[in-house]
């Protein structure tokens, strides 16, 4: 079937989004921020339990009335990971899924947690086996498609870490990136419409590179911003 461009354009398309930064600098912040700015609801399923604190304050998000929190089992993560999302499959599935936008807190500790959790059923003492890596790999980009495939907008988040580009000539550089698992850190971002690294300045604004550069992996495929303030991430009418 043919696409009609102009109706697409048009359309309010849910957008999948992936924020990343160094511990601290506001990565929850701009969770709260995106859903005090949204329309509808906001669900964040809390993996690194930094969330809730961060919002307790009410420095710089004030309005939590459209935000739920509900905390992913960081010791035995993969089955509720794995429940939680068959959950909102059912309420999506019954006309029931309540929520606009559904954010994951932090997908880098989600890795984590998958990752310790099957070492834990193993047999090396904890040390996850080489086929867990494959296994958390595959369940992180399939989740990732399921939330999708819930028709919300997807927001996720992530620390951020380095990784070297040496090309073929022998030149090289270091490029800041979402602390992700190598082997799919392309795949997810790949599947995000949006990937914006967050930086913070002394007097405490935040802003969200959109636009890659040799030292930054971003992307902006919903608009021509370049950059913005994390406040405005979500334009209004």
């Amino acid at each position: 079937m043919a696409i009609n461009l102009e109706e697409l354009t048009k359309a309010k398309e849910p957008y999948t989004a992936l924020l990343y930064c160094a511990p601290g600098v506001g990565k929850s912040t701009a969770i709260g921020l995106i859903a005090e700015n949204s329309e509808g609801r906001t669900l964040v399923l809390d993996v690194d339990r930094t969330i809730v604190k961060t919002l307790a304050k009410h420095e710089v998000v004030k309005d939590l009335s459209k935000i739920d929190v509900e905390r992913i089992d960081n010791i035995h993560t993969w089955d509720d990971w794995s429940k939680k999302l068959a959950e909102l499959g059912k309420l999506k599935e019954a006309g029931k899924l309540e929520y606009s936008t559904i954010a994951v807190d932090n997908i880098s500790e989600l890795e984590r947690c998958i990752l310790s959790d099957l070492g834990s059923q193993g047999k090396n003492k904890g040390v996850p086996a080489q086929a867990d890596y494959q296994y958390m790999q595959f369940k992180l980009v399939n989740s990732l498609r399921y939330l999708k495939s819930l028709g919300v907008n997807v927001v996720l988040t992530a620390w951020e870490t380095v990784r070297d580009i040496v090309h073929p000539d022998g030149t090289s550089y270091s490029q800041f990136i979402p602390k992700i698992s190598l082997k799919i850190v392309d795949n997810i971002c790949g599947l995000c419409d949006v990937v914006g690294k967050i930086l913070a300045k002394q007097d405490g604004t935040r802003g969200i590179v959109l636009e890659a550069t040799q030292s930054i992996y971003a992307k902006n495929q919903i608009d021509s911003r370049k950059g913005c303030l994390v406040e405005n991430f979500i334009e209004k009418e």
